[in-house]
């Protein structure tokens, strides 16, 4: 329990030292297809996959539904609980950085679709965009 509370901390440390957790809400939880600790799971790995957007802001992220997991998980032919969609909303700063996203605009309900493949593996972004 211990190693588990020092890599928490570390992973916070990590965030905020990154400006991951600056200013991000993150929205409500509520699923009857996950846990608190899958859904924080999912945000943290979608923070970590954001930094990769260079010249963008994070503003929100939350769940996107159990509905939306089930519909992505039909599609992808997944059980639920293998599928986790989060939507958020980021900004993008004026400069064009040619990554297929507009400059000075609002993204909202941007989806990140993540699997895993059994309930004890992480979460990993497989796909995201409208």
């Amino acid at each position: 329990m211990k190693k588990l509370a020092l890599i928490l901390s570390v992973l916070a440390l990590v965030f905020s030292l990154a400006g991951c957790s600056d200013g991000v809400k993150v929205g409500g939880f509520s699923s009857m297809i996950f846990d608190s600790e899958d859904y924080d799971a999912a945000v943290e790995e979608v923070q970590l996959a954001f930094q990769e957007f260079e010249g963008c802001k994070m503003k929100e992220i939350g769940y996107a539904g159990d509905q939306a997991v089930k519909d992505e998980a039909q599609v992808r032919g997944l059980a639920p609980e293998q599928v986790i969609v989060l939507k958020s909303t980021f900004t993008t700063d004026k400069e064009d950085h040619h990554n297929g996203l507009e400059p000075d605009y609002t993204y909202e309900d941007y989806l990140w679709i993540l699997t895993r493949n059994t309930s004890v593996e992480p979460w990993e972004v497989i796909d995201h965009g409208y």
